[in-house]
């Protein structure tokens, strides 16, 4: 009885001080830098039992009354251990970096231990990724502070001696620098978004709420949508719109080193591991490093952090937690991201850029109709900024700090001072190529330009614009080609009648010069300064038109853009040329046509965002991307003289994959029905000077989408169709780390037919109607510059169409190519 006694009396015991449960909380720092740690491993006692910070370095622990032993872990860091008290509920720790860094290479006896949850992890990605789930939807928080670094600002320390530094050097502006910073940030901004997806076709972001530190456009918030990919599932995790290939994903044990640093236990049947990657050597692919946290309940993804491996001045970081919502559900709940701004600073310091989203309201499997959610993958809410402050009130993870808020408060009244929003205005029309100056735009690729046959033109070209009308525009242009001495004109207007749809009207006139035999697929966006068309500045052989139009736009579906257009046009093609328009010797070299065109272009995968003062933006293309154009031309009206039906039709496709890069085609042909001039005709996309002398071939610009071996107006056709392949490797074949050209295979081909040659006098009616070839190997990004690269490239002739000598088949070029 007195051992069943003191048996019972021990379990009491034992229940009573294991019920008597709290909580211990805390952060954890970096020593030095006094930044939050997220994903710190914290363990008690000697187990491995435990938790991990957040991403602002929080942790929170549930234990027994008794004293325990703390541990945390962190790579690169030291262990530390702290003894806590049997009622402490609060320990803060700062950690300290080690001198340590990974072992170069690793030799294992066996397979790396790591590559088995690797390969698990990868194994379960599809069905642990959120994109693959029937629906959800969620708000988010979010916070946005551009400061100054804080190695030499954050500590009483540091800040003394980065202050007396300052004043022994006589520095007053670096003095100034640091107080304000003491107060203040440099930027601040708060988001509330509420995404709805439902795949495949709807997913849309809306902002709710946008608070801009010196800034009411809200557009600014867009910064936080695209900073980072929403999960780290897919193949290519996107950073600051620039992909890099996933160490979670078929085949990256060849491609990264993976070490297992840490291992912990959320519960007796779950275990965490921590492991570090970083690529090979000799990589050949925009490679990540950081460190996973994989968790062994469906091997899902716990944690992870990551960065590019490679940067160039400028370091951007990410971090990403997931937590389980139901079973074999995990689900994304805090996201965030560094930017370290290397090549930039303010007086003798660097700025840092912080971004924190709090997911919140995640209902996963939610109800919802394809009707409810916006055809946009980003909208702007039209009270955004007018409710900001109620809104944001609602959804703030903690009250602003008084730096934030001071911040806010020094760059409103900075922003009314110097008037940032216009300067805001003006930086994002600049994009789209125009500087607004008060109520007009001016045309900046109307002020010059350059082509064989003009020579260099110089004009003007202006628009009205919102401040003018939200509904109504209207502008003209004017330039002068030195060389053909020959002044240019125009006028067009359009009226808004619903920016959702993009349905306008729309009409105008043009005096100018067009490519004989040319394709203008006309629903296509204008593209301005990223059009790519380099063949345009050596086209030998153009039409001057003289052209009235009237039509319309619109969008029946959030990726169809059609466009219906009449259009009445008087041709002279310049030069000797000359048509026998009725087929009785009677030849003529001047064209009235009067033309009904409809056309319709589908992107799949475009993406854009919607606003209240800006309309509809295109922000991604995305790929297929479809063109059909339908031309009537009709006799007898406006002195029409043709009646034809000309069909015209594109098709451009990447795909993109890990083993061989981007893959790149591109289809095209069109069809006259009828016999008409060669302006109606069909020349092909040649981009090669008429000359037998190779110096003066070469050094030319390569176009993308032309053939490089393919003489200017060489051939005529009614009916043809071109087909053009490109092999981009990016940096898969060769990469060192200052060094990553992108090479590229391109191979084309066409054919092409003309019913009555004819009728054609004084040009090639040669027809490529045994078919054109041409193979070709570039080497781009050679030479980086800001967003431009440049290259090289060789090109040969092959096929029925070869001529006779090497020299005359072979083509070199100067390839440049978009750096971003």
């Amino acid at each position: 009885m007195k051992k069943l006694l003191y048996t019972f009396l021990t379990l009491l015991f034992a229940t009573f001080s294991y019920s008597q449960v709290r909580t211990l909380t805390g952060k954890v720092i970096d020593a030095t830098t006094k930044k939050a740690m997220p994903f710190v491993n914290v363990t008690v006692n000697n187990s491995q039992v435990g938790t991990a910070t957040d991403i602002d370095g929080n942790y929170s622990l549930t234990l027994n009354s008794g004293p325990h032993t703390i541990n945390f872990s962190f790579i690169g860091y030291q262990k530390q251990s702290e003894q806590i008290t049997a009622t402490q509920s609060k320990l803060n720790i700062a950690m300290v970096e080690t001198s340590e860094q990974l072992e170069e290479a690793a030799v294992f006896p066996g397979e790396n231990p790591a590559h088995r949850i690797i390969k698990n992890a990868v194994a379960h990605k599809d069905e642990n990724a959120p994109e693959n789930l029937p629906s959800f939807t969620y708000k988010t928080y979010s916070k946005f502070v551009v400061t100054l670094d804080e190695d030499s600002l954050t500590t009483d320390t540091a800040m003394t001696n980065t202050l007396d530094s300052a004043l022994t050097r006589g520095d007053s502006l670096d003095f100034d620098i640091i107080q304000m910073m003491e107060k203040q940030h440099l930027f601040f901004m708060e988001t509330v978004t509420e995404r709805s997806y439902l795949p495949p076709s709807r997913d849309n972001e809306t902002v709710l709420a946008n608070r801009s530190s010196g800034f009411k456009n809200p557009l600014f918030s867009l910064l936080i949508t695209q900073l980072q990919s929403f999960s780290f599932y897919s193949d290519y995790i996107s950073i600051a719109g620039e992909d890099f290939l996933n160490p979670i994903t078929k085949g990256s044990t060849k491609r990264y080193f993976f070490i297992i640093e840490d291992t912990t236990y959320n519960s007796p049947t779950d275990t965490v591991y921590v492991i570090s990657y970083r690529p090979k050597p000799n990589y050949g692919f925009q490679p990540l490093k950081g460190v996973v946290y994989i968790n062994s309940s469906d091997w899902a993804i716990q944690s992870v952090i990551a960065e590019p491996y490679e940067n160039d001045g400028t370091r951007i970081a990410i971090e990403q937690r997931y937590k389980p919502y139901a079973p074999h559900i995990w689900f994304p709940d805090q996201l965030s991201a560094e930017i370290s701004f290397g090549t930039i600073s303010l007086n003798n310091f660097k700025p840092v850029a912080r971004a924190r989203t709090y997911l919140k309201d995640i209902k996963v499997g939610a109800d919802i109709k394809k009707k409810d959610i916006s055809r946009a993958q980003v909208s702007i809410d039209e009270l955004a900024v007018t409710n900001a402050d109620m809104i944001l009130n609602q959804y703030r993870v903690d009250s602003i700090s008084s730096q934030e808020q001071s911040t806010y408060t020094f760059m409103d009244s900075l922003s009314e001072a110097e008037n940032l929003d216009k300067r805001l205005k003006i930086l994002t029309t600049l994009a789209t190529g125009k500087v607004p100056i008060y109520f007009i735009d001016l045309d900046i690729d109307k002020i010059l330009s350059y082509n064989t046959y003009e020579g260099f033109r110089l004009g003007i070209g202006a628009h009205t614009n919102s401040r003018f009308s939200r509904w109504f525009k209207i502008g003209g242009y004017v330039g002068y080609g030195f060389k053909d001495e020959v002044t240019k004109y125009g006028w067009d207007s359009e009226i808004i009648l619903h920016k959702h749809s993009n349905l306008k009207l729309l009409g105008g006139y043009q005096f100018d010069i067009f490519e004989s035999g040319g394709v203008n697929f006309i629903a296509e966006p204008t593209l301005g300064f990223f059009a790519d068309n380099y063949r345009r500045l050596f086209i030998p052989q153009w039409d001057e038109t003289s052209r009235y139009f009237a039509g319309l736009t619109f969008d029946p579906l959030p990726n169809v853009h059609f466009k219906l257009l009449t259009q009445r046009e008087n041709r002279y093609m310049v030069g000797d040329y000359w048509y026998d328009e009725s087929n009785d010797g009677n030849f003529v070299n001047g064209f009235n046509y009067f033309e009904v065109v409809a056309a319709a272009q589908y992107v799949p995968s475009q993406k854009y965002v919607e606003g209240p003062d800006f309309g509809k933006l295109i922000f991604e293309t995305g790929y297929p991307v479809i063109d059909l154009q339908y031309t009537r031309g009709i006799s007898g009206v406006w002195d029409s003289e043709f009646d034809y039906d000309k069909i015209d039709l594109k098709l451009i496709h990447r795909i993109k994959t890990i083993a061989l890069g981007v893959t790149s085609f591109e289809l095209q042909g069109g069809t006259v029905l009828q016999d008409v001039p060669y302006s109606k005709l069909y020349t092909a996309t040649a981009n090669q000077i008429n000359s037998d002398d190779f110096w003066k071939r070469s050094f030319m610009l390569a176009d993308r989408h032309s053939f490089e071996t393919m003489r200017f107006n060489e051939f005529m056709s009614d009916t043809y169709v071109h087909f053009m392949f490109r092999q981009d490797f990016k940096s898969l074949l060769f990469r060192r780390k200052e060094f990553a050209p992108h090479i590229e295979l391109v191979a084309r081909a066409m054919w092409g037919d003309l019913r009555s040659p004819d009728l054609h006098k004084n040009i090639s009616t040669k027809t490529p109607d045994k078919g054109y070839y041409e193979a070709g190997l570039e080497f781009n990004k050679l030479i980086s510059q800001n967003l431009v690269a440049i290259g090289i490239g060789t090109y040969y002739r092959l096929g029925p169409e070869s001529l006779p000598s090497f020299e005359e088949n072979f083509a070199f070029k100067i390839t440049s190519k978009y750096s971003f």
